[in-house]
């Protein structure tokens, strides 16, 4: 069996449940396919670029990214809408493909603190409400692998001991081993939501080039942006992410949609730990685009710095001076949220389970 694993720093750390996994289950294929700090979007990123790719599709997907959205929802780069859509879009991503699908829904240390255990609860809905819309197995969870969950499980806030993470593996496998984990259900209320536009589809402008990067988390083709130059990005919706690599040369650069300008950084406080970083940035402004999308590297220091500036997760400040500044962009997000698509899903839901009691 061909298993995809999808997950966070757990599942990445040398000691983590993936690791564990592919060590008590020696007979099957399994592709560790982590990046730590992004949510469940980037998990559906994933997805959609295998397949761009032509990678045949797994026989199996093990996506583990409640713990991330719990942080990104209580950090704010993330709402409880974006991560629901981007689950219904996993969900029937591999309904449509005939994928047998298990949500891992780990989480931050228990501290007792409202704001975290809030998050916590929300996440935890999004991931149980998909699972029973789309007829996923039920969400693997503390409970489920712990039985009670203590902090002493933890080395740090997010990440799982050696014996926690074998613990968690043990359960996984004995899923995979019983063969009951099911195909999703697809639904048929299921519209397009996220447009993934990667960047051999971009239009370079000045001072662009396309180079291949080859990563242990994520190997493909990035545009490479100089200053000054920009590049248009065709799609249409919010824009939910991008997909950077963090390196010494970093620095700021200018989105622009419709009538929309601000500046971000693409510099990384976590580049102390990974010198050249991967990592889906999410937008907190999301503009609506509308094949308009301009992402640039200008060369006027005091006009960009003039634009409103948009936060991004643990940055840090350029290392490299601002003319000698680069942005390299494998793929950005788009997302046509609908509050109308998400209640109708919530009515059919209630009605089946309605059906069901009177039977």
């Amino acid at each position: 069996m061909r298993v995809m694993l999808l997950g966070g720093s757990n599942a990445g750390v040398y000691f983590g449940w993936a690791a564990q996994l592919q060590g008590l289950m020696p007979e099957h294929e399994i592709t560790n396919r982590f990046l730590g700090a992004v949510g469940s979007l980037y998990g559906l990123a994933r997805l959609i670029e295998a397949e761009r790719r032509g990678e045949a599709a797994p026989d199996l997907v093990v996506f583990e990214y409640a713990l991330n959205d719990v942080i990104l929802l209580d950090a704010g780069f993330t709402t409880a809408a974006l991560v629901h859509d981007a689950l219904a879009s996993v969900a029937q991503h591999c309904a449509e493909r005939g994928v047998p699908l298990l949500f891992l829904c780990l989480r931050p240390r228990p501290t007792g603190g409202r704001r975290v255990s809030a998050c916590v609860r929300r996440i935890d809905r999004i991931y149980r409400r998909i699972a029973k819309a789309h007829g996923v197995a039920p969400c693997v969870t503390p409970a489920t692998i712990f039985g009670e969950e203590r902090a002493e499980q933890f080395v740090d806030p997010h990440h799982l001991t050696a014996e926690a993470s074998v613990r968690c593996a043990k359960v996984v496998a004995d899923l995979i081993s019983g063969g009951a984990i099911p195909v999703p259900r697809a639904s048929r209320l299921h519209a397009p939501i996220f447009d993934y536009v990667s960047a051999s589809q971009a239009e370079p402008q000045g001072r662009c080039r396309r180079v291949e990067i080859a990563s242990t988390v994520f190997s493909g083709s990035f545009l490479e942006i100089a200053r000054p130059g920009a590049s248009r990005w065709p799609g249409r919706g919010r824009l939910a992410g991008l997909l950077l690599r963090s390196t010494h040369e970093s620095g700021v650069y200018r989105i622009t949609a419709g009538a929309r300008a601000f500046a971000r950084t693409a510099q990384s406080s976590m580049r102390e730990i990974v010198p050249n970083l991967i990592l889906l940035h999410y937008s907190r402004r999301r503009p609506r685009a509308d094949f308009d999308l301009e992402i640039a590297m200008p060369d006027d220091e005091s006009a960009l710095a003039a634009l409103p500036q948009e936060k991004t997760l643990l940055p840090a400040e350029p290392g490299a001076p601002f003319a000698e500044q680069r942005l390299q962009i494998a793929a950005v997000m788009f997302w046509s949220p609908s509050f109308w698509r998400r209640w109708l899903a919530l009515l059919s839901l209630r009605f089946r389970q309605e059906k069901r009691s009177f039977r």
